[in-house]
């Protein structure tokens, strides 16, 4: 797709490679608008900046996709001097709000804007998981096993509603959602799930032809409670039944399941972000395969359980709680690997991958941001 001759509705200003879209919006969300411009903004070769002010939220589904198109958050300040604004993500100043399309070397604390460095009014504590799953195209497929088992597990319930927008209106249905994945192909598909329960559930679901087959990549984001709840105490365990029964469906690749601290509706605020803790890893038969070991070896070296197929068994590994342990753990169980085979592994899916990236950094950038209530750890309030 060449770049468009009309500029798109949604759009407030652009340059060369970039194009930019302003929102006074409480909550920014993926509606049909937003996801068209996002899709016109990428056909023509550029990257999407949306601006809003401090205190406004984006909804995990927008994050999501805007992420995938490597766009960017800016919050703009307009009371600061020094500043127009600053990088949601990082909480970079930005002299310009074209700046933040600029790689930056890791900054210092002097670097990052005071109001990312604001408390939040509320917070709860959240599991996020990753999951990525190979379908053989030669055999029947039925696509959103994953998402519906994540709602099972985390909130007891089945997934209410979906669609490609929001707000998610469709009633929840497996079989609609894989015809119409189906009639996309080879363009790669997007999709939104929530649940309508007593704890606030979304999820997305990437799908993508790939040489194996299709390749399904699944992220939930889960609120499980506050300091104190019953639920809270037993976040590594609703990891751990999320992820097991994920090693059952298709052929799972990788699958990471982190804790977390954020908005009790699961909208991203653009605050400094809270340490995510590790707590529990899948390794897939591919995976497996990849580390060139056997499951029931690998387990008996690092604990944890063999699940999936007797035939083609995959790894189940426990990692951290929500009092910590986890990075650490994770960090001795990798750190055994060298750096083809870790490679290796990582190139099984790199969806999964990429979201153990981000934990990292944000773990990186929660623990080298000055000390502030924004950054609890998982389990402790905000």
């Amino acid at each position: 797709m060449g770049p468009s001759f009309a500029p798109h509705p949604l759009e407030d200003g652009a340059g060369p490679g970039w194009s930019a879209t302003e929102t006074r919006a409480p909550v920014i969300a993926l509606t049909a608008g937003m996801s068209d411009y996002l899709h016109r903004v990428t056909g023509d070769g550029a990257r999407a900046i949306v601006i809003s002010g401090p205190h406004s939220r984006m909804t995990p589904v927008l994050a999501d996709a805007l992420a995938a198109v490597r766009g960017h958050w800016v919050i703009r300040t307009p009371e600061d001097p020094a500043a127009v604004g600053y990088d949601a993500r990082t909480g970079r100043r930005l002299a310009q709000i074209t700046n933040v399309l600029s790689a930056t070397a890791q900054l210092a604390a002097s670097d990052l804007h005071p109001v990312f460095l604001r408390a939040p009014i509320s917070s709860r504590l959240q599991l996020v998981a990753t999951i990525s799953t190979r379908h053989r195209v030669s055999r029947p497929v039925r696509l959103g096993g994953v998402i519906e088992a994540a709602t099972e597990t985390l909130v007891d319930s089945a997934p209410s509603a979906w669609g490609p927008t929001e707000p998610l209106v469709a009633a929840w249905d497996r079989d609609d959602l894989t015809e119409r994945t189906r009639r996309r192909m080879p363009t790669e598909s997007r999709w939104a799930a929530r649940a309508s329960a007593d704890h606030a559930l979304l999820s997305t679901l990437q799908v993508a032809r790939t040489s194996e087959g299709l390749e399904e990549t699944s992220r939930v984001w889960a609120e499980l409670g506050g300091p104190g709840d019953a639920r809270t105490a037993d976040a590594a365990l609703f990891a751990r039944r999320l992820l097991a029964r994920a090693a059952d469906i298709g052929m799972p690749l990788l699958g990471i399941a982190f804790a977390t601290i954020g908005a009790p509706d699961l909208a991203v605020r653009p605050l400094t972000p809270a340490t995510p803790e590790p707590l529990a890893l899948l390794v897939g038969p591919p995976g497996i395969r990849a580390l060139g070991v056997d499951a029931a070896s690998w387990v008996a070296q690092h604990g944890g359980t063999v699940v999936g197929s007797p035939r083609i068994p995959g790894a189940l590994v426990p990692l951290g709680s929500v009092d910590g342990g986890g990075w650490t753990r994770l960090t001795e169980m990798l750190g055994t690997l060298d750096g083809t085979r870790l490679s290796a592994l990582l190139g099984v899916a790199p969806e999964v991958a990429a979201a153990l990236r981000t934990a990292d950094a944000d773990a990186a950038a929660s623990s080298a941001a000055p000390a502030a209530p924004s950054s609890p750890r998982p389990g402790s309030e905000a």
